[in-house]
């Protein structure tokens, strides 16, 4: 019977719910809003099958990783423009459900929280489309991987690199028809954060779209997106509550502070990512509208990303520069100093204020703050006194 004593050590990839033969585990939300397995003990037959499944109990090395690396974009501009980088993920879907195939991604439900969900047509694809910076609920997802894999047909599964770690546990063997996609990760916050914070600033409003990477002020300055019945909110990100709240490492999966599914880890066919490294890896290329680099980890994985390749404009890259510039792909994301006293004072103090308080974002300096703060240090080196 699996007990999660150490929540550093469950990502919520729901391998055990969905293995269970008698239904006895439920995926329940904890203080934070990130989903744990209990166990009914009633309906439990000690099978063991969801130790044995947990991808914790079976980390493994791919020694095989190819790791070949590209940087490219989507050359059908509107694709581009909509994606989160280089619009890479929408052509490798397409060309899955082109030869008839299922994609799995992330999509929002009627609250904007994020959950997986199957598509198997074109224009349905584009709800998958777009970073969804929280945690995706799987559901039953992985059950309906396995049962679309076993009617022969071609399956593209999208997620973060513990659930697809997950999946895999889970299906217990490579399958030729299954490729897995993930993405280089930050950590996952949490969806609850994410719906106080639309309640808290978006009270009485209708919530009709979501862009969390919107280029309105260009790819490396992407902004959030928010739009209601009443306004649009656009801000970069960097600016807004919620992003600061993340990047200060507030309120990701405890698990995201020690992830064991990184570097040569990874169970994914393909690797997406921005180009952040853009200006030295491929500063003809650069047009601030979004790239991507792409990490090649299978035959399987390249072979499809072959099948795209008179979409893109692309050209190789080194997996030293990849690391060097997103060093992400190994490393985990940090516990916040504040995380502690946030959750302690999340119930506590009204939302605004809790936001105020942990999330603030820094000021932007004007153009006369940064004569000022010139002039200040340059009478600091001769000794004049302030």
């Amino acid at each position: 019977m699996i007990r999660i004593e150490d929540k550093k050590k469950c990502c919520g990839c729901t391998a055990c719910y969905s293995v269970c033969p008698v239904d006895a585990i439920d995926m329940v939300e904890d203080n934070e809003g990130f989903l744990y397995p209990k166990v009914n003990s009633t309906k439990c037959i000690k099978c063991g099958l969801c130790e044995k499944i947990c991808p914790y109990n079976k980390k493994e090395t791919n020694e095989l990783d190819l790791k070949e690396c590209f940087v490219a974009f989507n050359k059908n501009d509107k694709e581009r423009y909509i994606s989160s980088s280089g619009g890479i993920f929408i052509l490798l879907a397409k060309k899955i459900v082109e030869q008839d195939g299922i994609v799995f991604g992330s999509a929002y439900d009627d609250e904007y929280l994020a959950e997986h969900i199957c598509v198997d047509n074109e224009k349905d694809l584009e709800k998958l489309i777009g970073s969804k910076y929280m945690q995706s609920r799987i559901g039953n997802s992985f059950s309906q991987v396995k049962k679309f894999l076993q009617m022969d047909k071609k399956v593209l599964f999208v997620g973060s690199t513990c659930q697809i770690a997950g999946l895999k546990s889970f299906l217990k063997r490579d399958y030729e028809n299954l490729i897995c996609v993930d993405f280089i990760c930050l950590g996952t916050p949490s969806p609850k954060v994410w719906k106080d914070y639309l309640d808290t600033f978006f009270e009485n409003e209708l919530i009709t779209a979501v862009n969390f990477k919107d280029k309105k002020y260009g790819w490396n300055n992407f902004a959030l997106k928010i739009s209601t019945d009443k306004k649009t909110f656009c801000c970069v990100g960097k600016q807004t509550y919620y992003f600061t709240g993340y990047y200060n490492f507030l309120y990701s999966r405890p698990s995201c502070s020690n992830c064991i599914f990184k570097g040569n880890t990874r169970a994914s066919d393909i690797t997406l990512s921005d180009c952040w490294g853009y200006a030295n890896i491929a500063p003809e290329m650069t047009d601030n509208n979004g790239l991507s680099c792409i990490v090649c980890h299978s035959p399987k994985g390249k072979n499809l990303y072959n099948e795209i390749i008179k979409d893109v404009n692309w050209k190789k890259m080194s997996f030293d520069d990849l690391i060097k510039y997103n060093s992400n792909y190994n490393k985990s994301a940090p516990m916040g100093e504040r995380r502690e006293s946030f959750w302690d004072e999340y119930n506590v103090l009204d939302k605004k204020e809790l936001f105020a308080k942990y999330c603030s974002p820094q000021e932007i300096p004007t153009n006369n703050n940064i004569v000022k703060k010139i002039v200040e240090g340059f009478k600091r080196i001769i000794g004049v006194k302030l």
